[in-house]
């Protein structure tokens, strides 16, 4: 079966997001449907192995696995250090997750990443062929406040943090944060929209988070026709337990329920919650960051899917 080609009434999507953004949530309530395959992040960790390949060696991280061994068996060490779970190496080079998202035989298949996976300049190119690309955006100032506190929780409980850096008032997320990406994620994922755009699709589903939380039945059908997912009522709610995360593919087999201040409200939820207050007290940082990168939450936003 070629890249393109898809078993009987099956589909293909790939779930461009931001962190924080209910996308690992929106994830387990898809994993009941049946015979879909999900597949958790794959670029997002080529892309954390890429970045501690860059700052130990200074130069880019092979894109391949094989004849590449060492090196991306080195990356590996640094991400499975500060994720605080084993991540395997070959699951790190761009070009065997190509492979392995082109070659999916399962009916459906659901890819969840983050478009600052794509991040290096030549990464673009390792996009697999045959998906249907989705973008699930939220405002930059919830976003990256629920980033930044996940993230400083994370770093404080593996011992990676000393000095201000450990206090959480003055915890700098662009400083303190190996992994936080110039553009903050959100430029990242505006580019990689970008591309779609210009390259394979120029009508990409866009929906905004809040949009999802305010109105999940209608945002949810509306999505699942748009992708060929099959929809029915009983997704809106679903298992509490983490049993179906168990069949998702990531960088490595534990990685899911080892990054709990990441993922554990998502593991443990059951349905879809009503939004949140807008955060009242905000840190000199995240409102920098959310300040230099509103513009393409804006542009992304008004092309959002409007139910």
């Amino acid at each position: 079966m070629s890249s393109a080609e898809k078993p009987n009434g099956g589909s293909r999507v790939i779930l461009w997001c931001v962190p924080r953004t209910i996308s690992s949530a929106l994830t387990k309530c898809l994993s009941a449907v049946q015979d879909l395959e999900v597949h958790f992040e794959p670029y997002q960790y080529c892309f954390a192995a890429a970045a501690a390949h860059k700052a130990s060696y200074g130069e880019d991280i092979p894109m391949t696995y094989e004849g590449n061994e060492e090196a991306l068996a080195k990356a590996a060490q640094f991400v499975s250090t500060a994720a605080g779970s084993r991540v395997e190496p070959k699951r790190l080079a761009y070009g065997s997750v190509k492979e392995m998202l082109e070659t999916a035989t399962s009916r459906h298949v659901f890819v969840k990443d983050m478009g600052a996976g794509m991040l290096p300049c030549n990464a673009l190119q390792y996009i697999p062929k045959g998906y249907k690309h989705t973008f699930l955006i939220r405002d930059p100032i919830r976003s990256i406040s629920s980033y930044r506190k996940a993230m400083y929780t994370q770093f404080l409980q593996l011992g990676l943090l000393e000095g201000e850096s450990a206090d959480e008032q003055t915890y700098n997320v662009e400083r303190d944060d190996k992994f936080f990406p110039p553009g903050y994620y959100m430029k990242e994922l505006y580019d990689v929209w970008k591309y779609v755009k210009q390259h394979i699709d120029n009508n990409p589903i866009v929906i905004d988070a809040d949009d999802f939380l305010a109105k999940p039945a209608e945002v949810l059908s509306a999505y699942c026709a748009a992708v060929g997912i099959p929809y029915s009522e009983s997704l809106l709610k679903w298992d509490a337990s983490m049993e179906s995360l168990k069949t998702w593919k990531a960088a490595g087999d534990s990685l899911v329920f080892d990054l709990s201040n990441f993922y554990g409200r998502a593991m443990k939820s059951s349905e879809f919650l009503p939004p949140s207050k807008f955060p009242e007290q905000l840190t000199p940082d995240v409102i920098r960051c959310s300040e230099k990168v509103k513009v393409y939450f804006e542009e992304m936003y008004e092309n959002r899917l409007r139910i």
